[in-house]
């Protein structure tokens, strides 16, 4: 059995405990908060240290987003209704969970800098994000096979009920007065109308 050297093994520890660091930051303070001086203040190494492991903070927030959209991908995957109408529904829900339980990584990923984004869903390692949207996809996909709708296509209605629940997540993040009704009742509104299952949710309400 392979064993890892100190020395390699210092390092990993280093690199992680800048990203935990980082994160701390992030979540209490901010992106803008996040500089590289900052960070080699808080674990008392140098910013030399730092720029070892790390070319910038852009880089660091980029790690601290794909660890962010895996969090979000197990979020989805644990949903495991075998109806999908009912599993994209129990996503949605998922979805704005994860936004919630953390905002300012949420923030980061999707909101905080344009090309930050950009690079974060383009970069080779952005498994995470692409493995989600495949699970919604996969559910759109079980969803029309077999119906007599044609419809659109599954990944465009994946893309439109990720936008959708974005929103809801960036608005109550950003601006929760904005929001006068539950995000939770109004991605289930949503996922009906994308789903087309609006007309047998209202029935099952009407025979309560």
């Amino acid at each position: 059995m392979s064993t890892i050297d100190p020395r390699t093994r210092r390092k990993e520890l280093l690199r992680q405990k800048i990203l935990d660091v980082s994160r701390e930051i992030l979540l209490s303070q901010g992106f803008a908060a996040l500089t590289m001086r900052r960070v080699a203040d808080a674990i008392d190494y140098s910013p030399a240290a730092i720029y070892l492991h790390f070319q910038n903070r852009k880089q660091i927030a980029q790690e601290l987003c794909f660890a962010g959209l895996r969090r979000l991908y197990e979020r989805l995957q644990s949903v495991t209704a075998k109806d999908p109408a009912a599993r994209l529904s129990g996503y949605a829900r998922a979805y704005l969970e994860y936004s919630q339980s953390d905002p300012e990584t949420y923030r980061l990923i999707f909101m905080a800098d344009p090309q930050l984004t950009k690079a974060v869903f383009t970069h080779r390692d952005s498994g995470g994000g692409e493995a989600a949207l495949r699970l919604i996809v996969t559910a759109f996909t079980e969803l029309h096979t077999g119906s007599k709708k044609s419809g659109n296509k599954p990944v465009e209605l994946a893309e439109l009920l990720w936008a959708s629940l974005h929103g809801l997540a960036s608005l109550r993040i950003a601006c929760s007065q904005a929001l006068t009704g539950d995000e939770f009742r109004l991605a289930q509104l949503v996922t009906e109308k994308i789903t087309g299952t609006e007309e047998k949710s209202h029935a099952k309400m009407q025979r309560r």
